[in-house]
């Protein structure tokens, strides 16, 4: 007779059979089944805790890999609104620069017909 596939076989009836050296300690569901009635009230809880902790870690770990990936695309949209108007500001200074420049108001000055008079003009001190 020849011998089927490993797997048509169940732990019992190859071990029955000798057609493989197959442990009984393999992690078959029915020899873990039996391990499992061999643990303790202890041990069943304390390795039900373990696997809760688990899970727990894992959930825990996936929250916060999500709300820094959330902190770091906030970040990223108020450096681009600070950079904005770090540019707007900087051209509001040379609209600045250029509409109080010597020259600019020497030529609005003497399109109102004003003339341009030293005793006039003040120092600020403190």
């Amino acid at each position: 007779m020849a011998a089927q596939p490993k797997e048509y076989f169940d732990i019992e009836t190859a071990a029955k059979k000798d057609s493989y050296l197959i442990d009984t300690e393999t992690l078959a569901p029915e020899v873990l089944a039996s391990k499992f009635k061999k643990f303790s009230g202890v041990e069943k809880v304390f390795y039900l805790t373990m696997v809760v902790a688990a899970l727990v870690l894992a959930v825990g770990l996936l929250y916060v890999k999500t709300k820094t990936l959330e902190v770091q695309g906030n970040t990223m949209d108020l450096r681009s609104k600070i950079s904005q108007e770090t540019t707007r500001k900087t051209e509001y200074d040379q609209q600045i620069l250029d509409l109080t420049s010597g020259t600019k108001v020497l030529d609005t000055a003497n399109k109102a017909d004003l003339k341009q008079n030293p005793s006039n003009v003040l120092k600020a001190t403190k």
